[in-house]
């Protein structure tokens, strides 16, 4: 976590992967976490609680980050 901007809103980071997590996530579904800046770092801001658009828990979005960046290590290491 870097930064809390709100008490229901949390900034995270996967450095140079952070933009495809991002789109991996808006691909399953994720409609309460975007994409911004933040100190000139790419950063995911993550919505629970108050925001209508979070349906989803902290334990639900650990488990796709789980799998989306365990699909990137995959393509990362398979030989095509």
């Amino acid at each position: 976590m870097l930064h809390d901007l709100m008490p229901d809103i949390v900034t995270v980071t996967f450095g140079a992967r952070t933009k495809e997590i991002h789109a991996r996530l808006k691909s399953r579904g994720w409609k309460s976490v975007g994409l911004g800046d933040w100190q000139g770092e790419r950063v995911l801001g993550v919505s629970f609680g108050g925001d209508r658009r979070a349906n989803c828990t902290a334990d639900d979005l650990v488990e796709a980050l789980i799998t989306v960046v365990g699909e990137m290590e995959i393509a990362e290491t398979r030989i095509w």
